[in-house]
């Protein structure tokens, strides 16, 4: 069961795997009902990321809908790497949008994409154990 919401006026967000390294994406619209579409991007701030989803914000407001994908660019350590997802909540922080994103679709196997986000946290977590990389994704 998929749930969407819109939690524009809740203060509540679900935890993801924090990155104190600050990451930007860039963010286009790839789909509008099922069909291709070409878009100008705009850089994004990524702020939580895991296999299935990643949260970003944005002063653009996306409605909490699977009727179109957002595509991201965005670069780990020397991969670049492009994700595709459906927009699952959004909530409004000052003159910024928090975006919760479901990750659709990848450029590379979700098995590359795993290894490579385990690769780069580690790189930018060093208090972390190399061992204990698992103890990101519970907070």
């Amino acid at each position: 069961m998929n749930v969407r919401r819109n939690m524009e006026h809740s203060a509540g967000v679900i935890s993801r795997t924090g990155i104190s390294h600050r990451l930007l994406a860039e963010l286009a619209i790839s789909q509008v009902g099922g069909e291709a579409v070409h878009s100008g991007s705009r850089k994004v701030l990524l702020h939580h990321m895991n296999a299935n989803e990643l949260e970003f914000s944005t002063t653009l407001r996306f409605p909490v809908s699977d009727r179109y994908r957002l595509s991201f660019r965005l670069k780990l350590g020397e991969k670049s790497i492009i994700l595709e997802g459906i927009v699952a909540s959004r909530v409004k922080q000052g003159n910024l949008y928090l975006y919760e994103l479901r990750i659709a679709g990848s450029s590379i196997s979700r098995t590359d994409w795993i290894r490579g986000l385990n690769e780069w946290l580690l790189q930018h977590q060093p208090a972390l154990p190399e061992h204990k990389v698992h103890y990101l994704y519970r907070n």
